[in-house]
């Protein structure tokens, strides 16, 4: 029989958070993660120093420095900040533009794309409910497999903005060339066969497209947009309007900034894997905002299912024995750890 806690988050997460910011509602227990108290102790989270790597000069003749910086960012960071990445500034304004518009649109009119509350992942509304103790995320999202095509789910694909559907298929596109060139460059980074990463994620490796709106909260000191996590990808390529994404470095959480017409670019615990420790998987979490709605776009790049992936062999030697074993299907194991406020890198590790 269900908690009563968990009862009351699977009737809360029915509803909508942008609902409740338009009805004038205040957050209740279940979004609260933390007391006043220690709301008026913590510290300021100051901008962090991400690296910013210019995507372009990775596949030219002279690459070799700006490899160094890319190996030096994701040791360090695990992350990074990507620039002239050859995408237009004006197509980013237009997926941005159109995500503003899906949730704009009438409560009735994005319930047709709702997803189930207890299990399903894809659609619209948000994540199932947590395992019990675990607090609600003050956000709603979309969620679509956008790539391989025969995993699409169709029914969740909206019809409004016209120009959804489009858009979106146009920037599949993208991120998969985007997947390409980093995933190459990783690899070249730390000497190794340029598509050896790419081989490991396997010719069905997944691409999901997660659309974030995080409502203005009245209570940004107790009330987080998003828990803190490692992702359970390969890693993950966010667009972002305005700040509120934050990475934890040395115990302190720092705010990552908005570069303009950048993606920022963010290593997952299968990638962790791969590298046998090398690249870092950070946690972060999103902060949510008093007087600005912050809307961002997630794209989730993840082996294929069933897609044994493991430390590479040319970075297992004497001096760095192997660190995690081999593992399918990471992901799965991932959800469950996150839905009890845990990283499941520690199930991979040998």
């Amino acid at each position: 029989m269900a908690s009563s806690s968990n009862t009351l988050a699977e009737v809360l997460l029915s509803r909508r958070v942008q609902e409740m910011v338009v009805n004038g509602e205040q957050p209740v227990s279940l979004y609260i993660r933390r007391d006043e108290k220690d709301a008026q102790n913590a510290p300021i989270s100051p901008l962090a120093p991400i690296p910013i790597i210019d995507v372009s000069l990775l596949s030219s003749s002279s690459t070799e420095e700006e490899l160094q910086k890319l190996k030096s960012a994701l040791c360090c960071w695990g992350c990074f900040q990507a620039i002239n990445h050859g995408i237009p500034s004006s197509f980013l304004d237009e997926i941005q533009q159109v995500t503003r518009e899906f949730f704009r649109q009438s409560m009735e009119e994005k319930k047709k794309y709702s997803k189930g509350v207890v299990e399903e992942m894809e659609g619209y509304g948000g994540d199932p409910s947590p395992e019990q103790g675990q607090f609600l995320d003050w956000q709603d999202r979309l969620l679509l497999t956008v790539y391989p095509h025969d995993l699409r789910v169709p029914k969740f694909w909206p019809q409004n903005p016209q120009s959804f559907s489009e858009i979106l298929e146009n920037y599949t596109c993208k991120m998969r060339m985007v997947t390409k060139l980093v995933s190459k460059s990783m690899a070249k980074s730390l000497h190794l066969e340029e598509n050896c990463f790419l081989e490991q994620f396997g010719e069905g490796a997944t691409l999901q497209a997660r659309f974030n709106h995080y409502p203005c909260c009245q209570r940004p000191d107790i009330v987080l947009g998003l828990k803190p996590h490692s992702d359970g990808t390969g890693y993950t390529i966010i667009l972002q309007d305005i700040e509120g994404l934050q990475i934890l470095q040395n115990q302190q959480w720092l705010t990552v900034p908005t570069v303009p017409n950048a993606l920022f670019i963010l290593m997952g615990d299968q990638m962790e894997i791969m590298t046998n420790g090398i690249f870092k998987s950070p946690v972060h979490r999103v902060i949510t905002n008093k007087e600005k709605v912050r809307t961002s776009i997630a794209v989730f790049y993840t082996p294929q299912k069933n897609k044994e992936i493991g430390p590479q062999d040319g970075l297992v030697n004497e001096e760095r024995p192997r660190l995690f074993k081999h593992v399918k299907d990471y992901e799965i194991i991932h959800w469950e750890h996150y839905q009890r406020g845990m990283r499941a890198l520690h199930t991979a590790q040998v």
